[in-house]
């Protein structure tokens, strides 16, 4: 063999798996098929060369590269028994190769069965569609929630078409004359009336008065509903359960018999209706059926929260049905907070509920007098007085109980770091002086007869500190006697003269000065509790500016446990402040936080608005919403639901609310000039 056919060789085997690559045969038949084929001239094998003599190597991979590209580029034969898809259709024998697949063979499923009214898409569900055929002239809003919100997956479409004005209208002419000519030839025969003709003769007239007074075009509704469940015994009791649905709401509906395919595909979002069976539908029907999303909060026995600004739906929210009936209300100043407090204080009064609230600003005080409820000015020169070792009788634990609150506000009043209380002065020190004069007063531990009788006061409980020699015992009396014989013994050793039965009582704390502010919530904190215990009542505690009590150790302790224990004592918290970081300040906060059911955010400055996100998984939209609410505007957050609200304050309500100094000196104006008017009548008529 020459060194040129050796060559030769090598460069017909490199093309040869060249072709192989590219789809062609494998070298082997390659080398099987030249054997067998007749001698042929290199030339035309290798592009068709006249001349062999001037035929390279590189000549002819070029020639058979070229050959090759036009093999690869020319489509495989296919099958006539494979179905492929070009451009949506279907077509046996395409020029497609076999392997591809195209993004309709990605999303389509693996295969669906079609049956004469449903369809099984294997090993994933069943579906059945209905048509709407006809729809009453008026739907309640309750017969089309209960099919948007079937118990199902379920999917409507709903395409609305304009119609020739003029066709209706010869249409609905033509109609009306059958109707009169049926009615009066029944008259005519001695029939009786068909009370179903003459309703359809009332309904062509209405809307054909309607096509011809008004400029609004006629609307064709194309209504389609596909039901979807995971086997088929599942779709037929839906299927059955969701007719008498549509039985229910007097709309006339069929299964999509023989056509179940077609209209599967008008469920889909291509904006086309492939069964048609449309009504014809003026505007105002139309306008009823939506939107489809609208959220109904309606409890029977709640307080109406607000308006739904999307929907313009009341919010009507019954706390005390809800997980638990904490509420957190959080805006900066002015952004509606103490007002929608005062509101919701307003309608529980009003639905029988017992009020507690803790005024640290006197925002509550003229609303207080007008509802008739007894507001207590906590100021240490105040005229109320509460008892720190009164005893709730109504407790089964009462003596324990008592002696631990009394304990826990000698805690605080004894002092914080190296004044504080040490477990000593308690245990040895303290409970036994408290149970000396407790029993001195006739009052014991394992006799419940006794729990109410008199409860000594705190001047008392000095005295037997001061009988006792013992130095821990002195140095007690030392750091007590200023509350309990001193300046402040009016304040705090005095027994209690509060009104406990009145269904709205304001503590307030605005003349308190803040070194006594932790003082007075312990005292407030087990008169609540006190009451809470002794009457099953629904109960509301509202502590506005919450920030304050946060701040306080013992205060926010107090807070988490009402937080944690009021659901099941019929009894809710309500608190506002103006950050939300106010409730990550110590754990005690974040339980308060994560106890609450309900959640109201008002209006926001631009540095909270991240802060409230990342707590409330607040999406962009709301987030600036948060930004631009108007003064009562809010967004409610309730079992996974968010309500954007507007909370309508009455007119005669407000002059009692609000704490505007604007709207105050405005207020204040007119009642003077009022007054004025007033006394210059009544000199004229002394006159």
């Amino acid at each position: 063999m020459s060194e040129s056919s050796a060559n030769q060789n090598w460069w017909e085997l490199i093309i040869a798996y060249g072709d192989w690559v590219l789809g062609g045969p494998a070298p082997k038949s390659r080398a099987g098929k030249k054997q067998n084929a007749p001698h042929t001239d290199a030339s035309q094998s290798l592009g068709g060369n006249k001349n062999p003599s001037h035929t390279t190597p590189l000549d002819r991979l070029r020639a058979a590269g070229t050959d090759l590209r036009a093999r690869r580029d020319d489509p495989q034969t296919v099958p006539p028994n494979v179905e492929t898809r070009l451009d949506g259709s279907s077509d046996t024998g395409s020029v497609l190769e076999i392997g591809i697949r195209d993004l309709v063979d990605h999303i389509a499923p693996g295969g669906m069965q079609i049956y004469p009214d449903c369809i099984e898409v294997v090993g994933e569900a069943w579906i059945r569609v209905w048509f709407i055929e006809d729809v009453p002239p008026v739907m309640g809003r309750a017969q089309l929630d209960s099919l948007y919100n079937f118990p199902a997956e379920i999917r409507h479409s709903l395409q609305i078409l304009p119609l020739d004005k003029a066709a209706v209208r010869e249409q609905l002419r033509q109609r009306r004359t059958s109707l009169h000519a049926e009615i009066m030839t029944r008259q005519k025969q001695g029939r009786l009336a068909d009370f179903s003709a003459q309703d359809e003769l009332g309904e062509t007239e209405r809307t054909l008065y309607e096509l011809e007074s008004t400029h609004l075009p006629p609307q064709e509704l194309l209504w389609t509903i596909a039901l979807y469940a995971s086997t088929r015994g599942e779709l037929d009791n839906l299927s059955r359960r969701l007719e008498d649905y549509l039985l229910d709401g007097d709309i006339k509906a069929h299964r999509a018999s023989l056509r179940q395919e077609e209209a599967l595909h008008s469920t889909q979002p291509f904006g086309v209706n492939f069964i048609g069976h449309g009504r014809n539908i003026n505007t105002g029907a139309l306008a009823g059926m939506f939107p489809f999303s609208r959220r109904l909060r309606s409890d029977p026995r709640g307080i109406p929260y607000g308006i739904d600004r999307s929907t313009g739906a009341w919010v009507i929210l019954d706390d005390f049905n809800l997980t638990n009936s904490n509420l957190l209300i959080i805006g900066e100043q002015g952004s509606g907070k103490s007002m929608f407090l005062k509101y919701k204080t307003m309608w529980a009064i009003l639905l029988g509920m017992r009020v507690y609230i803790l005024d640290l600003e006197g925002e509550f005080e003229s609303m207080c007098r007008a509802l008739g409820g007894a507001y207590l000015d906590m100021a240490l020169t105040s005229p109320h007085h509460m008892n720190i070792l009164d005893l709730n009788s109504d407790d089964p634990d009462a003596w324990t109980n008592g002696m631990q609150d009394a304990m826990a506000w000698l805690a605080i009043a004894l002092g914080a770091g190296k004044n504080q209380l040490t477990p000593r002065e308690r245990n040895v020190v303290l409970i036994p002086a408290y149970q000396r004069v407790m029993e001195s007063a006739g009052i014991f531990q394992d006799q419940p007869e006794t729990w109410r009788r008199r409860t000594p006061l705190l001047h008392d409980l000095y005295m037997a500190l001061r009988s006792d020699q013992r130095r821990d015992a002195q140095d007690i009396a030392d750091r007590l006697e200023t509350l309990a014989a001193g300046v402040y013994a009016k304040a705090f050793s005095n027994p209690t003269d509060i009104n406990s039965n009145a269904s709205l009582v304001v503590f307030g704390l605005k003349n308190v000065h803040a070194e006594m502010q932790a003082l007075r919530m312990r005292q407030i904190q087990t008169f609540v509790w006190s009451n809470v215990l002794s009457k099953m009542q629904p109960t509301l505690v509202v502590v506005d500016e919450a920030w304050r009590w946060l701040i306080h150790e013992k205060a926010s302790e107090d807070l988490a446990e009402m937080a944690r224990r009021f659901r099941k004592r019929y009894a809710g918290l309500s608190l506002a402040t103006q950050h939300g970081i106010d409730f990550s300040r110590s754990g005690e906060a974040t339980v308060i936080r994560d106890t609450a059911a309900l959640t109201m955010l008002f209006r926001q400055n631009s540095p909270a608005v991240p802060g409230l996100q990342s707590l409330f998984g607040l999406d962009e939209l709301e987030c600036r919403e948060l930004l631009t609410l108007d003064h009562g505007e809010s967004i409610l957050l309730v079992d996974g639901n968010r309500f954007p609200i507007y909370t309508a304050i009455p007119p005669a309500w407000y002059s009692h609310w609000t704490t505007r100094p604007a709207d105050m000196q405005a207020l204040k104006e007119m009642q003077n000039a009022v007054g004025g008017s007033d006394r210059a009548a009544r000199r004229e008529e002394r006159a």
